[in-house]
């Protein structure tokens, strides 16, 4: 199977082969792009890869692509998107081979030079048809695709160094190169920069290789574009270039220093246009005119950058830790400023509660005083004591209740705590009995026998207790011995609480009924208390005053004809100390009613 496929593809480079061999000159660059697609199928590393492209070399196919780039191609199918495509095949072809002997030498010594060269030569093409078209109208998509086509070829260019960089002095003192530089179209002229910054980085002694007029003719190329271009973009590459060349080789520096010495102000104008920092290190190389002082002075400047940085970090983070403890203070400051007044608000609130209390409070305790007088006045003063008693009772009572209740809210914490105790000592004891009979259970599986609970009750300790027992029923015998006594006084214990339930109604009835009259008493005599004075009186106080009960109303009836009769006798009699008695008749009226309501 391998040695098939190792023969499919060796036929596949010789047909390509053959096929060129009868192929017209003018179709010659299309046929060989179909190299290309044959030496993608294989990467350059690999065996494969290395045997197809040492085929392309034997077959001579890779002198044929050096040849055709050469050719102009405005005239040939498919233009310079051809040349373009012919060249990334020929860096296929090239990066990849692996000669030994005579092939290696002419490759390197004569294939590899013509090949730059000519790439070169084709890049100039593209960039002189690029030129020839750049003032015509209608036209960006063409110039667009001449940009893509130099840019495939010069990247071309490049990996073709890259892998044999001993090419690199051969490309930077090629007159093409120079040529290239010299136009002033911004696009082309970018790329070739980017190009030779590239050829920079492959070889970094290559400027020290190349002869001094080559760089010379370089460096003034450049130093005329920074000084007459008037395009952004060329004044930054040709910046970045110069700077490229000063660090890869030292002695243009002081030739820079002494050659150019009107180059600074002239410079200025590119100030502000993006690349200030490139255009300083050429400014600092300009005034220093050497490369160890230049080296010096861009490590003081990038210190003084990074120290720039650094504080300016530093500075914007106390800044910010700042800002934040402002804000954080602020904040503070609005909370404590709320609190405050919060607690200010809910003081004046308390403070205004309370004397809205201690008001109604001595609202409340005068008319209480007033009611107690009012009370005082109207109570016979045989009743007065008993009064007394009575506020005296309930102000007590009153004093017992709040103290058991602040005493009971003082415990509730301890009691809670007890509690909580309790169940703890509860839950160890469960786990406690639990781990007891787990490891019980484990020694008699194991048959040894471990008992960790305490002893039951043994013979002699039940004969002892049985002892204790009948000697205490000895020393305190009960009164009743016989069965027949206590049948006797159970039954006569059943008949008197029979005959207390039996008169237990009648007395609760009276009980509930002298209650009722002692509350209605107290009501009433509240309402006398509170009594206005007489000029005040309405007709609302006068149905409240008046009894619905017939034995008061009676009563006070009687009471008001005594007083009657009191102001109609003369003065002289109403200066006896003794009270006369009522009329016999009225007398016997009020006992009549009397006794009919009670």
């Amino acid at each position: 199977m391998e040695d098939s496929g190792q023969s499919k593809r060796d036929d596949s480079v010789l047909n390509l082969a053959r096929e060129i061999a009868h192929t017209r000159e003018r179709r010659m660059p299309a046929v060989l792009l179909k190299l290309r697609d044959v030496l993608e199928k294989a990467p350059p590393g690999t065996p494969e890869g290395k045997l197809l492209r040492n085929e392309a070399w034997e077959y001579n196919l890779v002198h044929m692509l050096i040849i055709i780039i050469h050719q102009d191609f405005s005239i040939l199918p498919g233009e310079w998107r051809t040349a373009a495509a012919l060249a990334r095949t020929l860096r296929h072809a090239v990066c990849g081979l692996d000669l030994v002997g005579k092939d290696r030498q002419e490759l390197q010594a004569e294939q590899l030079p013509k090949a730059m060269v000519h790439m070169l030569l084709l890049a100039k093409h593209i960039q002189q048809q690029l030129v020839d078209i750049c003032n015509q109208q209608d036209t960006a998509k063409q110039q667009g695709d001449l940009i893509l086509h130099m840019k495939d070829t010069l990247e071309a260019l490049v990996d073709i160094v890259r892998t044999y960089f001993f090419l690199c002095p051969e490309v930077m003192q090629s007159p093409w190169l120079l040529q290239l530089l010299v136009c002033d179209e911004p696009r082309s002229v970018n790329l070739v920069m980017n190009a030779m910054e590239k050829v920079l980085k492959i070889d970094r002694w290559v400027l020290s290789k190349i002869k001094e007029a080559c760089l010379q003719d370089l460096v003034d190329e450049l130093i005329y574009k920074l000084s007459v271009n008037k395009d952004i973009s060329i004044a930054a590459g040709a910046t970045r270039c110069l700077l490229q060349f000063c660090d890869h080789h030292k002695p243009l520096v002081e030739t820079l220093f002494s050659r150019y010495k009107g180059l600074r102000p002239l410079l200025r104008r590119w100030e502000g246009w993006g690349f200030e920092r490139d255009l300083k290190q050429l400014f600092t190389l300009l005034d220093t005119g050497s490369a160890l002082k230049a080296q010096t002075q861009m490590k003081n400047d990038a210190a003084t950058y990074i120290q720039a940085k650094w504080k300016g970090y530093i500075t914007r983070q106390k800044l910010k830790k700042a800002n934040q403890a402002f804000a954080k203070f602020q904040r503070s400051y609005r909370i404590r400023k709320a609190v405050e007044e919060h607690e200010m608000i809910t003081t004046k609130v308390q403070t205004e509660l309370q004397r809205r209390m201690l008001s109604q409070r001595q609202n409340l305790m005068r008319q209480f005083k007033e009611k107690q007088l009012h009370a005082l006045e109207i109570l016979p003063a045989d009743q007065i004591e008993k009064y007394l008693m009575k506020e005296k009772s309930k102000a007590a009572l009153k004093i017992q209740t709040l103290w058991r209740g602040h005493r009971e809210r003082s415990q509730l914490l301890i009691r809670q705590q007890v509690a909580q105790q309790v169940h703890a000592a509860i839950k160890i004891q469960r786990a406690v009995r639990r781990w007891l009979e787990k490891l019980e259970q484990q020694q008699k599986r194991q048959g040894v026998p471990v008992h960790f609970k305490p002893a039951g009750l043994t013979e002699e300790r039940r004969v002892y207790l049985q002892e204790l027992i009948t000697r205490r029923q000895q020393e305190m015998p009960t009164a009743r011995k016989t069965r027949e006594e206590l049948e006797e006084m159970h039954k006569r214990s059943s008949e008197m609480l029979g005959q207390h339930y039996s008169r237990v109604g009648y007395f609760r009835k009276k009980q509930y009924n002298w209650e009722n009259l002692l509350a209605r008493l107290d009501t009433d005599s509240e309402l006398l208390l509170l009594a206005p004075p007489l000029k005040d009186v309405t007709q609302k106080d006068v149905e409240m005053f008046s009894s619905r009960s017939l034995p008061v109303a009676t009563k006070a009836k009687a009471q008001h004809n005594v007083s009657l009769q009191r102001l109609q006798r003369p003065w002289w009699r109403q200066l006896w100390d003794e009270e006369e008695e009522m009329d016999d008749a009225l007398q016997e009226q009020l006992e009549a009613e009397m006794n009919f309501f009670f």
